[in-house]
């Protein structure tokens, strides 16, 4: 019996079923969707993230091209652009190792490869409105969880119209089933009456097959899970081209036209207003901050706090500042030419009030930074990297108002890849050290400069090595005794030293402190945990 045939038999009972698939030969997709849960199992099970994400996508694009080329699909090479930054952010899991960044690529990276997978062979990325990408992620989501279902359903049919090829299987395994609780019954009466027989089923018995069974069973669910999504990823990827052509005129996802609900003269009464407070706004940060009045005017403490509150208030003014020019935009009706043009004029006014608020911004932190007891924290590099691509973002923004409206999602969703790419790049673990350990050498406090230590990640190993071996005195003591307990630590965990969770710094760090060890600059410290088996206690470290 051919599969055709096959099918037409099956067709009265499960014609939901037999819809053309997307694909060629699904039973071919679905094999190198379990390769690739497979791999997965190998590279993630049990073990931190490291090298595994980068070898894991790198598996999953040559899954997706191979059966590309075998189901003849063509790449929109215009959304292509998208593997680069993939394939960064997955290399920095490898390279870095603060857990804050981990999550961020990890996020960045399944965010990616769902537009990937959506505009992989039809439509382009960069025609995709604002509320457009969460629609498309969802819409990822959604077929990487109901796709597979009806080619699975159809295999799994078509494998039951051969089920007389399968009587003698389910004959032996009833059998076995019949077997086992028998043979149960005669080990046990024959070990009771054979020493040397019963020492061989406990060599047996000590392998401990039944202990290892529900590791064994989750791991099976978790390579069917990651099977079954990947399927569906590459059902998406590789069906629509077709469901393009049947549906050509279909707008992409999160398509919202124009509301046109408010009128041109409330649109500028409201754009008057709010221009007006932001030139008094501006006028004042020129008048006090920009030109240090405030700074030589006010006591310490009072200024102090007057820098202190306002860069987070100013960056939030600004993100809802963008948000008000791009509803308006949307919202109001212009029926002349020159209330389009004056609406440009007075967005474009906003957007460089806007701009001034950045810089006030930057610069209350900047000052922040400069009193006696400022304590550096990572939240320092994603504010500085969140203002410029910020501002940059504005500058778009004013592009797009002028000349391409269309295109404004497009570029905050690159100025997103941007923001991130540059936290990865300034990697901020080392600039919290350096900068902490550079004012604790000018006179600040010890206790200032150490208070953070233990929230830093092997990112900062290197640099604190380097102030540990030119230091003397009492922070020297204090980073033999703190590098003893890293080291420690590292030697503790497990989940770091198999290859899948291969991490640069990590290793880095690790070769840094044991060579400290070796050469009898740090002292082979255990701590009472790690003697007993139990988890190292960060804070019992810092007793």
């Amino acid at each position: 019996m051919t599969e055709t045939e096959v099918k037409a038999a099956l067709l009265p009972r499960r014609a939901w079923t037999l819809k053309p698939t997307p694909v060629k030969s699904p039973l071919r997709l679905l094999l190198v969707a379990l390769g690739v849960g497979l791999g997965a199992d190998l590279l993630f099970w049990g073990k931190s993230p490291g090298l595994s994400v980068l070898l894991f996508v790198g598996l999953l694009l040559v899954g997706l091209f191979g059966l590309t080329r075998l189901e003849r699909v063509r790449l929109a090479w215009r959304n292509a652009w998208l593997i680069g930054p993939i394939l960064f952010f997955a290399a920095m899991v490898m390279l870095r190792a603060n857990p804050t960044l981990t999550l961020l690529n990890l996020l960045y990276v399944m965010v990616l490869i769902c537009l990937l997978l959506y505009f992989y062979a039809a439509d382009n990325l960069a025609k995709l409105g604002m509320p457009g990408y969460l629609s498309v992620i969802g819409l990822a989501l959604k077929s990487m969880l109901l796709r597979p279902t009806p080619i699975v359903v159809e295999r799994w049919e078509v494998v039951s119209t051969y089920r007389r090829h399968f009587r003698l299987f389910g004959s032996l395994l009833r059998g076995l089933i019949i077997a086992v609780p028998i043979l149960l019954v005669f080990v046990f009466l024959l070990s009771s009456a054979d020493s040397i027989f019963e020492g061989y089923v406990n060599k047996v018995l000590r392998l401990k097959f039944a202990d290892h069974i529900p590791d064994y069973f989750m791991q099976l669910v978790f390579v069917l899970v990651v099977a079954w999504s990947v399927s569906g990823g590459f059902l998406l990827a590789l069906g629509r081209p077709r469901e393009k052509a049947a549906k050509p005129s279909e707008n992409l996802p999160g398509t919202i036209l124009p509301g046109r609900l408010v009128g041109f003269t409330e649109c500028l009464t409201v754009l008057v207003l709010v221009d007006l407070l932001f030139v008094v706004f501006a006028w004042i940060q020129f008048t006090y901050l920009f030109s240090g009045q405030a700074e030589r005017s006010m006591n310490y403490v009072d200024y102090r706090e007057y820098v202190r509150r306002g860069f987070g208030e100013l960056l939030v003014a600004s993100v809802l500042t963008m948000s008000l020019i791009l509803g308006l935009r949307w919202a109001t009706r212009h029926q002349q030419v020159g209330q389009e043009r004056i609406f440009k004029l007075l967005t474009t006014l906003m957007v460089g009030l806007a701009a001034v608020m950045l810089l006030s911004a930057f610069q209350r932190m900047v000052t922040w930074e400069r009193i006696e007891y400022y304590i550096n924290t990572q939240t320092r590099i994603y504010v500085r990297a969140f203002i410029l691509w910020l501002g940059l973002t504005f500058g778009w923004l004013l592009v797009s108002i002028w000349f391409r409206p269309a295109r404004f999602a497009i570029g905050l969703f690159v100025a997103g890849l941007g923001f991130m790419a540059t936290v990865n790049l300034l990697n901020p673990d080392v600039d919290v050290a350096e900068y902490n350990l550079t004012r604790y050498q000018s006179g600040s406090n010890a206790y200032l400069s150490y208070r953070y230590l233990w929230e830093l990640s092997e990112d900062a190993v290197p640099t604190l090595v380097k102030t540990f071996e030119g230091a003397t005195g009492p922070v020297k003591e204090e980073l033999r005794r703190y590098l003893a307990d890293r080291l420690s630590m590292l030697e503790y965990r497990r989940d770091w030293q198999e290859w899948p969770s291969f991490n640069v710094a990590r290793n880095e760090a690790y070769n840094l402190l044991y060579d400290l060890r070796q050469a009898g600059q740090i002292e082979d410290y255990r701590h009472p945990s790690t003697a007993t088996g139990q988890p190292i206690n960060k804070k019992q470290l810092l007793q």
